[in-house]
């Protein structure tokens, strides 16, 4: 805690409009701090000193304003829930202006922590206007020096990604995107050349916003993917600007936004109409999963019908955005189905992942095989998913992800009912966090 002002009558008036007690807003204080991976603890006593004047540290202001725009459905800032002293973000500027700020202070190690603490804005995950060109994209051309290295640079971070996690050179890329890629963004004229630049550029902040969003920081990672959207509109790519909505509207659904969710997946869906087969595909899939989690059964397995009939038409390109692997295919159709209920097919389509997946891509595997874990324990073969598990734990303890370390949390809780189980018990004991030896 910090200051003590007067009686904060605005954070009260807004809590007897939400309807909560303070308990009510503690807990959903607590529960956004797992979006930005803090573990807080906050209860009753604490907003009760927040309501008599104290103000609580960066960045609890700001959590406090979401979880009371979430509640009310209108954004709140913290100015108007009686925190005068917040941080606040700069004013948003043109797309390439932007961007070049966020990763210039993505990259300063002084000013990295704030922006990293930043909450996931319902607010802001809204649909974009498209961009004007309503064309086919065209491929990208020859390349020149500059455009070969940002190539390579995509290449390479992607398959980080899959093959370390999230949370392996992340500072990596942020530095390159403020060092390397602002500069030439900014020094490009305007042209086919400055296009292919900034699709380039918004492929980057992609990557860099799917670590974040591995390494369960969905503030930062929504800002980069907002960023990474408005650089590809103003490349005219609809085809890129579709893709980055399909990823904002996963992110969206796994955070249980799932209004914010549809919206974005129809988008993405509809921007990529003319696009090749393999990002239809892509968007298609995110499409059939949002679906079946909203309840239309017949439009979430007609969706991924199509999604499936367009992978079969693809052809992998020379880029990880030119192309979609089948095991991804499968581990949405796994999704879908599982959220149809359909708990022997979801499983099924989960083996078919398995057997796609690609060597390399242990990220992938290690998130398979925890889904299948908790699947086969839900359909009552309790040996089965530990041994899956047990594979998952293999490939886990090789990765920097967020995703894998959640989803070992949940192997434990799922696992916890079983403790008397001789099985269950290894795996328990062989989990425990540090802390609990």
């Amino acid at each position: 805690m910090t200051n003590r002002r007067g009686p904060n009558h605005q954070l009260r008036t807004l809590l007897i409009e939400a309807g909560w007690t303070q308990e009510a807003l503690a807990r959903a204080v607590n529960s956004l701090g797992g979006e930005i991976g803090a573990a807080l603890r906050y209860d009753r006593t604490a907003v009760a000193h927040w309501l008599s004047g104290t103000q609580p540290r960066h960045p609890v202001p700001q959590l406090a304003a979401e979880a009371l725009s979430r509640r009310l459905g209108r954004s709140v800032t913290p100015e108007a829930a009686g925190f005068p002293g917040a941080a606040r973000e700069p004013v948003p500027t043109d797309a390439v202006s932007g961007f070049a700020a966020l990763a210039r202070a993505d990259a300063d190690t002084t000013r990295r922590a704030p922006l990293h603490q930043r909450p996931y804005r319902v607010a802001d995950a809204t649909v974009p206007a498209p961009p004007e060109a309503q064309e086919p994209a065209r491929p990208l051309g020859s390349r020149t020096d500059e455009t070969t290295a940002l190539h390579d640079a995509v290449t390479f971070f992607a398959a980080s990604i899959d093959t370390h996690g999230g949370r392996h050179a992340r500072s990596a890329l942020a530095a390159y995107l403020a060092d390397d890629v602002a500069p030439l963004l900014a020094a490009a004229p305007q042209g086919r050349h400055r296009a292919e630049l900034l699709v380039l550029a918004s492929r980057l902040a992609f990557l860099l916003a799917r670590m974040y969003e591995d390494g369960l920081l969905h503030g930062v990672a929504q800002r980069y993917y907002t960023y990474a959207h408005r650089l590809a509109g103003e490349s005219g790519d609809r085809t890129a600007w579709s893709v980055v909505l399909r990823a904002m509207s996963a992110q969206a659904q796994r955070l249980g936004h799932l209004p914010a969710a549809l919206q974005l997946a129809e988008a993405a869906h509809e921007g990529a109409r003319h696009a090749p087969q393999a990002h239809q595909a892509y968007v298609q899939a995110q499409l059939a999963v949002v679906l079946a989690q909203n309840g239309d059964r017949r439009g979430a397995l007609a969706v991924m019908g199509r999604a499936e009939r367009a992978a079969e038409r693809s052809h992998n390109g020379a880029s990880p955005f030119d192309s979609y692997p089948v095991a991804a295919l499968h581990f949405q159709t796994s999704a879908m189905l599982e959220a149809l209920g359909e708990l022997p097919g979801a499983l099924a389509a989960l083996r078919r992942a398995a057997g796609e997946r690609s060597p390399a891509d242990l990220r992938g595997r290690a998130l398979s095989q925890a889904r299948f874990g908790q699947l086969l324990l839900r359909t009552g073969h309790l040996e089965e998913a530990c041994a899956a598990w047990e594979g998952f734990l293999l490939t886990q303890e090789r990765l920097r992800s967020g995703d894998a370390e959640r989803a070992l949390r949940d192997m434990r809780q799922a696992l916890r009912p079983y403790r008397n189980r001789k099985r269950a018990a290894e795996l328990l004991t062989r989990t425990v966090p540090a802390g609990g030896r």
